[in-house]
């Protein structure tokens, strides 16, 4: 009498695991293009909020002083960068009247063609211009949200 056992093995086949690669390799193919918009997208808050604070500290600095501070530095900003470290900042065309701020993209950030340059002018007329890529009055790559 012959006894027959039969073993039975769980699992992928080597064909099964090869689709299985090659449709995940096709979904991040297609995700990772939009995941990169996403996250240039998401990053220009960090633009945003430095160029708001600072104008609150120019705001406060011009209290006490007779024109707005030309020097990041006498701000109390921390370096020439950002918060998040994704812009460099700049001050430009400083005076009695008003200012202008510049944040540009650095590194992985620079990807962001529209919005490489977001600025921020307050003008004698106390108006506060949010403009984009060296725009002197609109925000041609909308980039401020708010």
């Amino acid at each position: 009498m012959t006894t027959r056992t039969h073993s039975f093995c769980f699992g992928f086949t080597l064909i099964e695991a090869l689709i299985s690669a090659a449709l995940l390799g096709l979904l991040m193919g297609m995700a990772l293009p939009q995941m990169e918009i996403y996250w240039l997208q998401s990053r220009r808050q960090d633009a945003q909020n430095s160029l708001l604070q600072l104008h609150l500290k120019q705001l406060q600095w011009r209290g006490l002083h007779p024109q707005y501070s030309s020097a990041l530095a006498e701000l109390a900003w921390p370096g020439t960068l950002t918060l998040a470290g994704h812009y460099s900042l700049s001050l430009q065309s400083t005076g009695t009247q008003g200012y202008v701020m510049h944040a540009t993209a650095i590194g992985l950030q620079a990807r962001d063609t529209p919005c490489r340059v977001m600025s921020l002018r307050y003008t004698e007329n106390s108006a506060l211009l949010k403009t984009s890529n060296g725009a002197m009055q609109t925000d041609l790559g909308r980039c401020w949200k708010w």
